[in-house]
């Protein structure tokens, strides 16, 4: 019986124990944003821990909610001590006393400090004037979107273990966000602010238990907004945004079964970049059944650095299974928002002339008659002021930067033109020409007889 209950108790402190240890690592407490400790009783003894998670959170949109990859990005983090004249007071219902108390603000200390994020895993340790690490995106790095923004969250952790603190009390911190390249360079929009600062709270064995997280360095009081980090909250909106969208391109041939079923057209497709973006972009592409995308279907393509100069040709089929059907539509998903396409088709249906109407997202068409055939580009080339015969004019996928854009679309629709039975006037006036030769000179004849006669 003695060893059962022994086995139990040992139990019941291992239980306490991981239940301890997970609070430890959260030190979070009533779900306030950007504080964290054991703030139910600040005369009882508090959880511990030997470091603090800020978040960086990036919001990306897509009208879609496709998963995309990030544009090459880097976000470096640089903690320094921050020397303010600031004070902290507490709330009186934090004490048995119900009385306040204030403490001043003391300079953090970053010797020692060490900074990890998810692509900075080990850190460099800080001096005695500052503490950094970088939060590094490349192309193969994703995010989720959603039409009105999912967030994408990072943790900036500060671990302190090694720093030497020799007094209890409030030590404040600045953290200082920048980015290479720019924002607009790479197609992001920055958030409301780019410093927070950080107090961390040191008791008398010189151990962390809580911190509070906010945007101004000010004195802090109960009604002091506090912010999470880098992040939307209760003083502003701090994340960053990232704008991105689809383009479907499809194929519909109306009264040609044999077109429909047997050919697949050329679209020729141009990325532009009147933002000047510098960064560097992938985007994603699924081609339907009977079509191949750009790039031989490439599952990734890459719009280069600088010009985005990507452009080439995608073989584009009509589903052809049932009216309306979308089985040969191909995907471009990812798209940053202020890079506009370019596209038009070639009539490769030897010996078929037809009306060609494109329309972008939904609107109204541009008709092209007559258009008559040519061969599959080898190439992409630019379709300059003037197409050629075998081609439909051009349609631009127009895009506004850094702002929601709206799933996109071109749509081509070819028609068969019949040819009229012609030839039939050709046989047959020829000999119309002679018999009406030959009334005229029967008339004339006659007429002429009979004013002979009329003469004698």
């Amino acid at each position: 019986m003695m060893k059962k209950i022994g086995a139990l108790l040992v139990a019941l402190v291992m239980v306490l124990a991981i239940g301890t240890t997970a609070f430890a690592v959260d030190l979070e407490e009533n779900g306030e944003e950007g504080v964290a400790g054991n703030w139910d009783n600040a005369d009882v003894e508090r959880v511990q821990a030997d470091s603090v998670n800020i978040k960086k959170v990036i919001k990306a949109y897509n009208p879609n909610g496709t998963t995309v990859h990030a544009p090459v990005i880097t976000y470096t983090y640089t903690v320094t001590p921050v020397t303010v004249t600031a004070t902290v007071t507490d709330e009186t219902t934090d004490h048995k006393s119900s009385t306040q108390v204030v403490v001043p603000v003391n300079a953090g200390l970053t010797e020692g400090l060490l900074i990890t994020t998810k692509t900075d895993t080990t850190g460099t340790a800080g001096t005695a004037t500052s503490a950094s690490s970088s939060l590094e995106f490349t192309n193969t790095s994703t995010w989720t979107t959603a039409l009105a923004g999912a967030e994408n969250e990072y943790d900036i952790n500060l671990n302190f273990s090694n720093v030497n603190f020799t007094k209890s009390g409030v030590y404040r911190y600045q953290i200082t966000e920048t980015v290479s390249p720019d924002y607009e360079k790479a197609a992001m929009e920055d958030g409301a602010y780019d410093t927070v600062y950080l107090d961390v709270y040191v008791d008398g064995n010189f151990d962390i238990y809580g911190y509070v997280c906010m945007k101004g360095n000010d004195s802090v009081t109960d009604s002091t907004k506090k912010i999470n980090g880098f992040v939307d909250g209760s003083d502003g909106d701090g994340t960053d945004k990232y704008y991105t969208y689809d383009l479907t391109l499809s194929k519909d041939v109306v009264n040609d079964t044999y077109g429909a079923n047997n050919t697949a057209f050329p679209f020729t497709v141009f990325f532009n970049n009147p933002e000047s973006y510098t960064s560097t972009f992938v985007i994603d592409q699924t081609a339907g059944t009977g079509s191949t995308g750009l790039n031989s279907s490439a599952a990734t393509l890459t719009l280069a650095e600088g010009s985005v100069a990507l452009s080439g040709v995608a073989l584009v089929k009509d589903g052809n299974a049932t009216e309306g059907t979308t089985a040969g539509d191909i995907t471009i998903k990812g798209i940053p928002a202020g890079i506009d396409v370019d596209v038009y088709e070639t009539n490769i249906a030897n010996g078929v002339t037809y009306t060609v109407a494109t329309s972008v997202t939904g609107g109204d068409a541009v008709t092209d008659n007559n258009v008559s055939w040519g061969t599959t580009p080898s190439s992409a080339n630019a379709q300059g002021s003037s197409k050629k015969d075998y081609e439909s004019t051009k349609a631009t996928v127009n895009t506004t930067k850094i702002a929601t854009t709206a799933a996109q679309s071109v749509a081509i629709t070819n028609t068969l033109l019949l040819i009229s039975p012609t030839g039939v006037v050709l046989r047959i006036a020829p000999y119309a020409l002679m018999l009406a030769a030959g009334i005229v000179l029967v008339i004339l004849a006659k007429t002429r007889r009979k004013a002979a006669v009329e003469e004698e």
